[in-house]
């Protein structure tokens, strides 16, 4: 770090906290990379100021101080940490491993790198495992276990062939990691650092590794790939309530709030946010001004986040099934004279995937499951992870004409647990055969009446060795008793359509006297009458004009007066926003929601085709690109009169006629 002196001025950096660099290796370099540390720990939220937990790693928020310990950018830190994932995997975890995890990290870091090159931070630690790290905190400066005196530094251990002969699990292949100590050779021993590790003769607790640390703040210690991008410090949620007119709170960690410098500064007065002075262009022009400007910056929003997941999908083909308001956050800009601040917004994704690729041997099909549980959440279909396992009889029936060279069988799975299946869900069957066991993915069709416990199942073509055929063709007729099998749902990007068509409504039609809750609920109703009312030769957006005539309801819970909180009736809202422009608006939405109805973008959850996930967003994103030119002009017209001053006119013209 330097003097320690000058580094613990921190510069800019919040009272009460420390900037303390995460690599002995910054110790002498003009710039260094930082992580936020509180002084006294907070009771509840601890030292670090923890942005993100994610199903493989945590995000901190970090930042880049110079020579004299003066802050130059807030920075957000993703360290890999793998504990639980082995737990929280499905049955078939056994296909993901160490290094695997490690080429998905990799990979998404590469995403975030080309996909938005200024807010990204090469560090090296995206490719290669860096030290593990723990942080001294009265010296502000990160230590790595382990001395030249005692063996050397301790490091991750990727060997394959060290870790067999110890005894313990291979890196490559396993969940399992573990520390060893490379300049100690052949008598080096090994500490497990992931909960669960398997342990024997060679391994050795954390705490001796750790010895002399035990008052030191663990910051990476299992060794983790790490990534650094730009810090966004306003929510998804903290931004779109900045449009529609509320303060902005600040960063909470813990019972203490951080507030940042320069623009944001002046987002926690609710006089200037209001007043739209410096924030917006027509803040001149009263509510009447801030209503349109705020529903064109909306759609600004959308558009970004549509397009940020759109990219991140086609690069990676993975679907994301995670998404949620926690999945954007946005940073403004200073521009001197220029724009106003939220004119300067930028929506950064900050969230990887759940989704993982099921191992069907296919080329025409693609399944995904989701790591660990997803919870209730209601940025999430329902039904997410609601898969079934057990073990049955599985009577092989028949093995119909190859597809293409590929196998398809038909049989029949029998569960002593009542099975609720549809047909466009997964089925994995795992059967013991004389060559050795087999996976098998299917789906349960229709047909005759069954007993109870019984479905009918017919697997996916896939491309099986010709003793596994040989093996399964002699096993016709005969019944294999307890195999394991599990139900998955048919999960793709149709889902992630459904979590953005959520953050449209909260962006659109929550404001401080409605929840999104509510608001969904309302416009899912609404989705289902336009479906019932379907008339393909009339556009969505006029059979929607004719349901708000004829049911008032909709004109409270779904008018454009929801846009902000400034107190406007339904009326109001329609004479502000051209009342085509909003129900097309409403048009968009209905349609994101998979399932909902003849209007729907994509009949079901598994509606998109295989090799071309990121095509469910084109439709959205070219209908939010016609609702911003028509909402620009709006903005850019020449202001002949306020309404809100012909509102007072046509009050007083009323009386005077009185």
């Amino acid at each position: 770090m330097g003097d320690s002196k000058t580094a613990t001025k921190n510069l800019g950096v919040p009272d009460g906290y420390l900037a303390v660099p995460v690599s002995q290796a910054d110790a002498s370099a003009p710039l260094r990379l930082c992580v936020l540390v509180r002084r006294t720990p907070d009771p509840a939220a601890g030292s670090f100021v923890l942005l993100r937990d994610l199903h493989d790693g945590r995000v901190y928020l970090g930042c880049v101080v110079d020579a004299a310990g003066r802050l130059r950018e807030w920075v957000e830190l993703w360290v890999q940490n793998v504990d639980g994932l082995e737990s929280g995997l499905p049955a078939y975890r056994e296909t993901f491993s160490n290094s695997t995890l490690d080429k998905r990290w990799f990979e998404h870091a590469k995403a975030f790198r080309d996909l938005d090159p200024e807010n990204f931070i090469e560090t090296g630690w995206e490719s290669t495992h860096p030290l593990p790290t723990c942080l001294d905190i009265s010296g502000v400066q990160a230590v790595h276990p382990g001395t030249q005196d005692a063996g050397g530094r301790w490091e991750l251990c990727r060997d394959d062939e060290l870790l067999r002969k110890a005894g313990l699990p291979p890196y490559s292949t396993s969940l399992f990691r573990y520390l060893h100590q490379p300049a100690a050779g052949a008598q080096t021993r090994f500490v497990p650092v992931v909960a669960g590790d398997p342990q024997g003769p060679a391994t050795v607790p954390v705490a001796t590794a750790l010895a002399g640390l035990d008052h030191h703040l663990a910051f990476n210690p299992q060794a983790g790939l790490m990534m650094t991008i730009g810090f966004a410090p306003l929510s998804f949620e903290d931004y779109v309530d900045l449009l529609g007119g509320k303060p902005w709170s600040g960063l909470m960690h813990g019972k203490k709030r951080l507030v940042f410098d320069g623009v944001y500064e002046s987002l926690t007065d609710s006089t200037q946010v209001q007043s739209g002075s410096g924030h917006v262009f027509l803040g001149l022009h009263g509510k009447t001004g801030r209503f349109v400007e705020a529903y064109h910056l909306k759609l600004q929003l959308l558009a970004a986040i549509f397009g940020n997941v759109r990219g991140h999908i086609e690069r990676h083909q993975l679907p994301f099934l995670n998404l949620g308001a926690d999945s954007f956050r946005v940073g403004l800009k200073q521009l001197g004279t220029g724009l106003p601040f939220l004119w300067t917004a930028r929506c950064a994704l900050v969230k990887t995937g759940h989704s993982f690729a099921l191992p069907v041997e296919t080329s025409e099909f693609r399944y995904f499951i989701r790591a660990g549980n997803a919870g209730t959440s209601i940025y999430l279909p329902e039904g997410l992870s609601n898969s079934t396992r057990g073990s049955g009889n599985v009577r092989m029936r028949k093995m119909l004409p190859p597809e293409r060279g590929q196998t398809v069988i038909e049989g029949t799975l029998v569960s002593q647990e009542p099975l609720s299946v549809s047909q466009h869900d997964l089925l994995w069957l795992r059967l013991p055969l004389p060559t050795g066991r087999v996976d098998l993915y299917g789906h349960v069709y229709a047909a005759e009446s069954l007993a109870q416990g019984e479905v009918r199942f017919r697997t996916v073509a896939q491309q099986l060795s010709e003793p596994v055929v040989a093996a399964l063709k002699a096993a016709e007729g005969t019944s294999f008793a307890r195999s394991p099998f599990e139900v998955v749902p048919l999960l793709s990007s149709p889902c992630d359509l459904y979590s953005l068509g959520v953050l449209a409504v909260r962006t659109l039609l929550v404001d401080d006297k409605t929840t999104l809750a509510v608001a969904l609920d309302e416009l899912l109703s609404l989705a289902r009458q336009v479906g019932a009312e379907h008339k393909p030769d009339v556009p969505l957006g006029q059979r929607i004009r004719a349901i708000f005539e004829r049911e008032r309801r909709y004109m409270e819970s779904l008018g454009p007066h929801r846009i902000g909180c400034w107190g406007l009736s339904p009326e109001e809202g329609f004479r502000l926003l051209p009342p085509e422009l909003w129900q097309d608006t409403l048009a968009l939405l209905v349609q994101l929601f998979p399932g909902a109805g003849p209007d729907s973008i994509c009949r079901d959850f598994g509606d998109v085709p295989p090799l071309a996930l990121e095509t469910v967003f084109n439709r959205p994103l070219e209908e939010l690109e016609k609702l911003l030119v028509r909402s620009r002009s709006l903005i850019l017209i020449d202001w002949k009169f306020n309404l809100e001053v012909g509102d007072a006119i046509r009050q007083c013209l009323g009386k005077t006629r009185g």
